[in-house]
């Protein structure tokens, strides 16, 4: 009787060793998968980013001092925008897409704050940290498929780093 005990727990741990093993196995992706991922999540974003930065920078700075700076106008402009590029970047059902609007803004509202800070402070965190963290999240969520308020999040983090680079070079060659 203790044998048969023995002889079913042995079947049953190797059944859960087996569903373990499936389990942990990563589904392959394929490279031509990653790069359009690359493109929709880390480029798109950044390259909007650098064109609504140019443009504030080449339009609108020009008749203003310096508050909206290019970058407060390009969280403005793709948040204006953010309904159409959610559908096109993220491609989920469109009724999420004040999820991700919600989380551009809130990514928007609190790099706002940073664009005003007083010397250096602003170009330390609104750009090196933040560029630094976008790297970081965009290895790493590269992986995985999110809600549509993570990818506002994600996305406005590369819109900012954009309007920067695109604010700056506009103003150095234009």
């Amino acid at each position: 009787m203790g044998e048969e005990a023995s002889g079913e727990n042995g079947s049953d741990s190797e059944e859960i060793e087996t569903v373990l093993d499936l389990e942990q196995t990563p589904t392959p992706v394929s490279e031509s998968e990653i790069f359009k991922d690359m493109l929709r999540h880390m480029m798109a974003p950044l390259m909007l980013g650098m064109l609504f930065g140019s443009f504030w920078q080449i339009v609108v700075m020009p008749k203003i001092d310096i508050f909206p700076n290019p970058i407060h106008g390009s969280f403005m402009i793709y948040l204006v925008f953010s309904p159409l590029i959610y559908k096109f970047l993220v491609g989920q059902e469109m009724n999420r897409a004040k999820e991700y609007s919600l989380g551009v803004l809130s990514v928007a509202i609190v790099l706002s704050f940073v664009w005003i800070l007083p010397q250096q402070s602003s170009l330390y965190c609104g750009v090196f940290l933040t560029g630094i963290s976008w790297l970081w999240m965009s290895s790493f969520w590269l992986q995985f498929e999110f809600p549509p308020f993570r990818y506002g999040l994600w996305h406005a983090i590369a819109v900012n780093i954009g309007a920067f680079g695109g604010s700056v070079l506009t103003y150095i060659y234009i």
